[in-house]
């Protein structure tokens, strides 16, 4: 009598593993894998599925002397109920990763940023601490440049830099502001502030002597550096001074977070003086570490003894040949963990 070819006796099903409407194994596939876990010992049986189909080898003669049938295990095969119990359990664990969750995917979260300038800056007194000021974004990823503005009634004059406040729209005024306005010198910018409370109503001295009648103002100055991600981050600045004077003057160069003075922040800078009818010159540079939060900013911030030290951009040169020399260059980037963020597919 050949060998049986389907030992279950049952055809197995011509229809989807998974049934469409509930999204789980179908009925049809439950019991014909039940039947074949039944009738290979329920998970105890080493015989494979061939051996059962192919039956056993001839016994030899001098086998037959050495069997013997133990009986005892037949008694510790598991019921029909702890059979169903398994597959139950696996049905729910081949369900289980049918319906698990698409990870999102995760991508490295890059953060830095790049700022220069390309004007001079003056400070106009040398009792006044003067925000650096940058007018171009070389590269930015999570670290944006931002302006400080202040809307403001005033007038000017008459004939002379005095400014005088007499409503705060929205600010506040920061030495250093450009401000513009109907009458307004083009390039005017605040260059101190001489009674009044700080940044509020009262007066300030301005860079153009002009005579401008009660008007709205705005002042901005581009010096605000935010960060969109929190983390430690590294800052480093190269600022380019110069002096006109004879004589050697220092100049201070320090940070301010979320507009307060960084404690132990500050770089003492010794400008060459004037020498062989050539302004004296001297690059500050620096790297500092400094904690922010998400959409915390920072300034650097600077002030000198003698205001014929200022900060100079200086134009593409010939002989040789060479680029133009930012009066300042910020690089700013996260040095703590990588951050990474989930994008959609």
């Amino acid at each position: 009598m050949p060998s049986p070819t389907n030992i279950s006796n049952i055809t197995p099903p011509r229809v989807d593993l998974i049934d469409p409407r509930t999204g789980l194994i179908s009925r049809e596939w439950y019991r014909f894998f039940l039947n074949l876990f039944q009738l290979t010992g329920s998970g105890q049986n080493t015989t494979s599925l061939t051996d059962l189909q192919l039956g056993p080898p001839a016994p030899q003669q001098e086998d037959l002397t050495s069997v013997i049938v133990d009986v005892s295990g037949l008694e510790k095969q598991p019921s029909q109920e702890s059979a169903l119990d398994q597959i139950a359990e696996l049905e729910k664990q081949i369900n289980g990763l049918l319906s698990a969750p698409v990870p999102t995917p995760q991508v490295l979260q890059l953060v830095y940023g790049t700022f220069y300038s390309t004007a001079n800056q003056l400070d106009g007194s040398n009792t006044t601490a003067y925000p650096v000021v940058y007018d171009t974004t070389a590269y930015s990823k999570n670290v944006t440049l931002e302006n400080r503005t202040a809307v403001f009634t005033a007038s000017i004059g008459p004939a002379s830099t005095t400014m005088t406040v007499t409503a705060i729209t929205s600010g506040p005024i920061y030495p250093g502001m450009v401000i513009t306005g109907t009458g307004v010198t083009a390039g005017t910018y605040i260059v101190s502030q001489l009674t009044g409370t700080d940044g509020s109503t009262g007066t300030y001295q301005v860079s153009a002597s002009q005579t401008v009648a009660s008007t709205t103002i705005t002042g901005t100055c581009k010096s605000k550096i935010k960060a969109e991600i929190a983390g430690v981050y590294n800052v480093q600045f190269s600022i380019q001074f110069v002096n006109t004077d004879n004589n050697i003057h220092d100049t201070d160069v320090w940070m301010r977070k979320n507009g307060v003075n960084v404690p132990d922040s500050n770089s003492q800078f010794s400008v060459p003086n004037r020498h062989g009818g050539v302004d004296g010159h001297l690059i500050g540079a620096l790297n500092l570490f400094i904690d922010l939060a998400a959409n915390e900013y920072i300034e650097l911030m600077w002030a000198t003894t003698n205001t014929s030290t200022t900060i100079q951009y200086i134009a593409a040169q010939t002989g040789p040949v060479r680029p133009a020399t930012p009066s300042v260059i910020v690089t700013v980037d996260l040095v703590s963990k990588p951050t990474l963020q989930g994008i959609s597919a």
